[in-house]
């Protein structure tokens, strides 16, 4: 709200903001010599000393510069990572209730930790009734531990949006925490812990061999929430609540109170969930036996007996569907002679009859779902995860379990429920984070009464700065799209020594199967100059089918395609120019429907080889993807064995962690959907450990280097080049590795950085800013471009048919791409619809929900009263 009235009265809100915020850093840098000057144990007692002044009525907002100070420190001790600059505004912004918009790379996860920890020390009125009785009225007398399993602080909530993510930050941060005295719970999926009656303590002296327990202690849940701070994701706290005000006894409580929290990818918790409300259910009487009867009469209606609304989600029977379903049933569905009157028995077979039809055409399977071990899993629309334990309500679940042939289980009767933002509201203090905010920060104004402050990048801060030594300017690349850089303002020759990424315009075809044909000559392309490329899609189906195009003989049978168009178009002294060539047509049929004889004739024709492995071919193939001779042989081998490469989707979701830290490598292709959007980080030439980054630190400074926590990886190996290797010490192997490292990342940037291509636009804009943001990370090379079709769901649903009767008009050849403007204000439009009808869909849930609430709330509250 502030910021509009700001904007209103005239200025930037966003830049004040940030100038403002900028004079707390400096207070903050300030201090850090002062820090560093601390020993371990001095900087774990300024927890209690904080504490001691905030019992002395000492405000929080004043303990700030040196809350911060001690989280930096401990983090350069602990992780060898300081916080830079902007880090330090993301926190303030996130401590004064803020969404803090912040680029992918620039260090989310570890803004969190200066404000968590700020807002972890205020203390917990009950602990500070009982210290009064055990050692009066002055702080000073007090001794900062629990009492009688009382926890000193209020706690504080990290919500993250999956189970991996949690207990990663909590372990990943837990280290800083732990510097300062502070422990860390960690929430996971209430199938993971006994029904939700149990949770993690994070501690370092457990290991295993196993990701999900590693450095992970089992714990009553309700001491996992008396922790100083606590990870999990928004369904477990918000399923916590429900569970909470379920129980019968005040003991089997395990909540306390909602103080503080900070959303990670805040615009998918707060916004893309929020159209589905959490609710606990258990199983109701329900007949069971009609839905799988009703899968069987839905699966043999015709066409003409129901008509298809994919954009609004309906599907509805036709008169003459009625009357074959009634033949099908041997019953009727109405009288005919009271159509008007409907029974409750009538209503209730109907109700599975619309289920089904929903179930058999607007569900898919390996796009909305997955079926595994005979159970219908939900795969959520905006994450590419799977939501097991969630499901669909008013029979829709059974109704896609009959029509898989899995075993239909009984609809549930709801026990209690709340929406995403009723819960959220209930903290005292709510902030965000996310790379993508500004496109919905009117929703976040109006439900939730937050302000969004874009953060700006590293790169972007510095160069602002009066005393920077950056400059940014502006070239073309050899196909002539425009590209901005930052070079060294004392470098005459301006060579670029920071990026901004290439965002390509999109290329849109008719067929789906030209779209997919263009997106794996891309691929290939860029896979045998050895650029890593992240391919992002919008289902597990779609990732799949891309992947089986990836192997071999679809790889040899395209670029035959390619050979025999080239080739024909040369003889008959044409050149390609977008319109149709009708003796070329059957080309565009799909690869594996190809017919093999009739290429071969032609190619015969056309007196070139048909083995594209052979020396002419390969040499035009070159041509063709626009390679250099020296990439022949890698060319060569992509020919007989195919496109190596991973798959990230809901099938593989477990193996999420070692396919995203190899996705940056040199040649690496990376199939994923939406999951690899949120919470990854993928670094130009592989992940490197922080063990490695800490170790090249401390090497650092043991010789000589002040604060190379502040130097940038590529100033540390400039720094390590000057070293006598005999000083590397027991760090030897780090090191090492280190600097091997940094010459495949080096070898990655030369080559242009990371390719992200996008498969289809999501209806939601915030949704492809994200996959793009993978690329470019803290000012590396990298690019980014969309492959759309008139085939697509946005396409065929929003606006499509104007492109498609253009193109029709035009006679544009199907596999010949069009870039034209009025394709992507097709798109932009369609995407502010859709999320305009999204947000009215949130809104009147929240509407609905609001009066549920008023009511829940004195239910609760009288609960509350007789337990007490």
């Amino acid at each position: 709200m502030l910021n509009r009235i700001v904007r209103i009265m005239g200025g930037d809100p966003n830049k004040r903001q940030v100038e403002k915020f900028s004079e707390t850093v400096e207070i903050v840098n300030g201090l850090e010599e002062q820090f560093e000057g601390f020993n371990d144990e001095a900087l774990r007692a300024k927890t209690n000393e904080f504490r001691l002044r905030l019992a002395q009525s000492e405000m929080l907002d004043d303990l700030l510069p040196e809350a911060f100070a001690a989280v930096r420190e401990a983090s350069k001790r602990t992780l060898g990572q300081r916080h830079y600059d902007v880090q330090l505004i993301g926190g303030i912004a996130l401590h004064q209730g803020k969404i803090a918009e912040m680029r992918t790379g620039e260090g989310k996860t570890l803004v969190a930790t200066l404000p968590l920890y700020l807002n972890a020390l205020p203390l917990n009125p009950q602990w500070s009734e009982l210290a009064r009785r055990k050692w009066g009225e002055d702080p000073t007398r007090w001794t900062f531990e629990p009492l009688e399993e009382t926890p000193v602080g209020q706690g504080v909530h990290l919500i993250t949006v999956n189970d991996y993510l949690a207990r990663r930050d909590a372990r990943w941060m837990g280290v800083i925490y732990n510097a300062l005295g502070l422990n860390v719970g960690v929430l996971q999926m209430a199938a993971r812990t006994e029904n939700g009656k149990k949770a993690f303590l994070v501690d370092f002296e457990r290991e295993s061999p196993h990701e999900d327990q590693h450095h992970l202690r089992m714990v009553d849940r309700r001491e996992a929430y008396a922790a100083d701070l606590t990870y999990g994701t928004n369904s477990e706290f918000g399923f916590d609540y429900l569970r909470d005000n379920m129980t019968m006894s005040l003991d089997d409580r395990v909540q306390r109170g909602h103080t503080y929290a900070i959303v990670d990818e805040v615009d998918n918790v707060l916004i893309d969930e929020a159209r589905t409300p959490l609710i606990i259910s258990g199983p109701a009487h329900d007949d069971t036996a009609w839905y799988v009867r009703m899968a069987q009469v839905v699966k043999s209606l015709s066409p003409e007996d129901y008509e298809i609304s994919e954009r609004d989600r309906t599907v509805t029977l036709t008169e003459i569907g009625e009357t074959h379903v009634e033949s099908l049933l041997d019953m009727p569905l109405r009288d005919p002679d009271r159509p008007e009157d409907v029974t409750p028995e009538q209503a209730r077979l109907m109700g599975f009859l619309e289920q089904s039809l929903r179930a058999q055409h607007l569900f898919k399977r390996n796009k909305d779902y997955l079926v595994q071990a005979g159970k219908v899993i939900i795969i959520d629309e905006f994450t590419g995860r799977l939501m097991p334990g969630r499901r669909w309500s008013d029979g829709l679940h059974q109704a896609v379990e009959a029509k898989e042939g899995a075993r239909v289980q009984s609809e549930n009767v709801t026990y209690a429920t709340i929406t995403i933002q009723n819960y959220f509201r209930m903290y005292q203090k709510l902030a965000g984070m996310t790379g993508t905010a500004v496109t919905e920060a009117e929703e976040f104004d109006k439900i939730y009464k937050l302000d969004v402050l874009a953060i700006p990048t590293n790169l972007e801060y510095l160069a602002s700065r009066a005393d920077t030594t950056l400059i940014e300017l502006e070239d073309r690349d050899e196909k002539g799209y425009k590209y901005q850089y930052y070079a060294d303002q004392a470098d005459s020759g301006r060579s670029p020594r920071f990026w901004k990424r290439k965002d390509y315009p999109d290329v849109v075809y008719r067929s789906e199967e030209a779209k997919l044909r263009a997106i794996v000559t891309e691929i290939l392309h860029y896979h045998t100059s050895g650029r890593p490329i992240l391919l992002g899609t919008t289902s597990v189906e779609l990732s799949e089918r891309i992947s089986g195009r990836l192997r071999a003989e679809p790889v040899r049978r395209l670029v035959q395609v390619a050979l025999l168009r080239q080739a024909w178009m040369e003889q008959h002294n044409r050149v390609e120019d977008g319109r149709v060539v009708p003796e070329l047509e059957f080309l565009n049929q799909p690869l594996d429907q190809l017919p093999i004889a009739e290429m071969r004739k032609m190619a015969h024709e056309l007196e070139i080889g048909f083995n594209p492995e052979a020396p002419d071919n390969l040499e035009k193939l070159l041509t063709i993807l626009e390679l250099s001779p020296a990439e022949a042989t890698r060319l060569e081998g992509v020919l007989k064995a195919g496109i190596p490469h991973q798959v990230l989707n809901a099938r593989k979701h477990t193996e999420e962690s070692q396919i995203i830290a190899g996705a940056g490598a040199f040649g690496a292709v990376t199939i994923a959907t939406n999951m690899a959007g949120r919470g990854v980080d993928i670094k130009l030439g592989g992940d490197l450990a922080d063990q490695i980054t800490a170790a090249v630190s401390r090497v650092l400074r043991r010789t000589g280097y002040a604060d190379p926590y502040d130097m940038t990886l590529e100033e540390q190996r400039q720094a390590l080049l000057t070293i006598d290797p005999a000083e590397y010490g027991i760090y030897e192997a780090e090191v090492n590795y280190f600097l091997k490292h940094m010459e495949d990342m080096q070898r990655v940037r030369d080559l242009g950085g990371l390719h992200v291509i996008g498969s289809e636009r999501h209806e939601a804009r915030r949704i492809d800013n994200q996959l793009r943001g993978r690329s470019a990370r803290q000012g590396d090379p990298g690019s980014s471009r969309f492959y759309l079709s008139m085939e697509d769901e946005l396409m065929r649903l929003f606006g499509g048919q104007q492109a498609e009767s253009l193109m029709q008009r035009m006679r544009i050849d199907e596999a010949m791409p069009l870039e034209v403007g009025l394709v992507g204000r097709i798109v932009e439009q369609s995407q502010t619809r859709v999320e305009g009808a999204n947000f009215d869909i949130r809104k009147h849930l929240l509407e609905y929900d609001d009066v549920l609430n008023m009511q829940r709330a004195k239910v609760y509250e009288q609960r509350n009263r007789i337990f007490t």
